[in-house]
């Protein structure tokens, strides 16, 4: 029988323990976890406890609560305990209201809530609780501002957030009449001139977006008249699409084992059989991203939806129930891209797994891995197929000639054609007659005959 503690908000404490599946109650991992009072806050430390209402059908719970702790560690939260519990939704508090006292008793900066949270439900916790809630969506969120550099990943964080208040500013206006409570979440009172500022905010930044998104556009047009082939790295969170960037271009982007270390999109170029590549590793996916986030980061995300090759990064060394989730997720993400280029699944960590494990692992998601290659970012196994494979799924070159005049312009042309597509025949007379084979945007480019 493990051994439990009696909480000061009821049920069992600990200030570390896996959670009882059964009864949602904390077990603590050893008898020498075990606390009679929270440890002491480290000085400039954020803590959280994090709750999550299992529902009757999941069978992956301790999957998803590693990921909400993954996610919270992203954002720099410290975690002292977590807490589930098997229950139907509560419409006021989402999750038992004794399991919320169970968690302020630890006293963290934050309840961070697995489940999303509606309008109401925030306003009654943090009518009724003194700690602040927080759920899985504004959880990343948090992470992503705290990551923005550039311009425009700052605005489609922003565009995210408001698009997620916006149907909050008018129910919180609503229930702050009826509560005469001055407002919530730290943000203020929420009325219906609050409603339309964001309203009139999210047009702004939109149309800043499109502006961006124009010059994205310019800049991938530009590439392939130069002759590259545009290939994306597309994937769940942490699959490793950072590591493959550099072991395939020989860059040194930042790749570590956290969640969402790419936020805005990173390029690097490449060589392969005399064609030029530009790989773009991209903001990686996750389960349960709302439909409106895939809008708000489409300028991101248009590196992925124009590509002519999408290389889909999968970590083989999941579980093969966490590997098909994280697969079904980043496809109904690409889904919702519209995507339209050929993908290859490239599973990696190969290294972690025995023949007889990888090939049971592509057994089971074979369904979810269009031409898989299984490669190691680690020891370099398997990157002559993915090479192979690559060369196999990019635009096909054709045979087109150019004549060229004998001029200072046409010698300028024929050496763009040296520098971006593979030279057949040059021969040299009254005009250049050059023969060679390139991507047909590169013959529709002006220096076609």
């Amino acid at each position: 029988m493990p051994i439990t503690y009696p909480s000061p908000g009821g049920g069992c404490f600990s200030v570390s323990g896996r959670i009882d599946r059964n009864g949602g109650q904390l077990i603590p991992k050893r008898d020498d976890d075990l606390k009679t009072e929270p440890e002491p806050k480290i000085a400039g430390e954020r803590t959280a406890v994090l709750l999550m209402r299992v529902d009757s059908h999941w069978e992956d719970e301790s999957a998803r609560m590693a990921e909400l702790r993954g996610l919270a560690k992203a954002a720099g939260y410290s975690v002292i305990a977590e807490i589930s519990q098997r229950r139907g939704r509560d419409s006021r508090y989402q999750i038992g209201k004794g399991k919320i006292a169970e968690a302020v008793a630890f006293r963290p900066d934050r309840l961070i809530f697995y489940n999303p949270l509606s309008p109401g439900q925030l306003f009654h916790i943090s009518s009724e609780f003194d700690v602040p809630p927080m759920d899985r969506f504004n959880l990343i969120l948090e992470i992503f501002a705290s990551r923005a550099q550039t311009r425009e990943a700052k605005l489609q964080v922003e565009l995210a957030r408001l698009t997620y208040e916006a149907p909050f500013a008018r129910t919180m206006a609503s229930l702050r009449k009826l509560s005469e409570r001055p407002g919530f979440r730290g943000s203020g009172a929420y009325d219906e001139s609050a409603y339309q500022d964001i309203r009139g905010r999210m047009a702004k930044i939109r149309s800043a977006l499109k502006d961006v998104e124009q010059t994205g556009e310019d800049r991938r047009e530009r590439r392939r008249e130069l002759g590259f082939d545009l290939v994306a790295l597309a994937g769940y969170t942490n699959a490793g699409k950072s590591s493959l960037l550099n072991a395939l271009t020989g860059s040194a982007v930042a790749a570590e084992d956290e969640l969402f270390t790419t936020l805005s999109p990173t390029t690097r170029s490449m060589k392969l059989g005399g064609r030029g590549l530009v790989l773009t590793d991209t903001v990686g996916f996750i389960d349960d991203l709302p439909h409106f986030m895939i809008k708000a980061f489409r300028s991101t995300l248009s590196e992925i939806i124009y590509a002519d090759l999408i290389l889909l990064v999968a970590d083989l060394s999941d579980p093969p129930e966490t590997l098909r989730k994280k697969l079904v997720a980043s496809h109904a993400a690409l889904w919702e891209c519209e995507t339209k280029a050929p993908m290859i699944t490239v599973l990696n960590k190969a290294d972690l797994l025995s023949l007889d494990e990888i090939a049971s692992a592509i057994d089971q998601i074979w369904d979810l891995a269009p031409h898989p290659v299984v490669v190691s970012v680690k020891t370099g196994d398997g990157f002559s197929d993915l090479l192979s494979k690559i060369g196999e799924h990019l635009p096909p070159w054709r045979e087109q000639e150019a004549h060229l005049p004998y001029t200072e312009e046409g010698l300028d042309r024929l050496y763009h054609l040296y520098s971006s597509a593979e030279m057949l025949d040059v021969r040299y007379g009254d005009e250049i007659n050059v023969r060679f084979r390139s991507r047909d945007k590169l013959g529709d480019s002006g220096v076609g005959g």
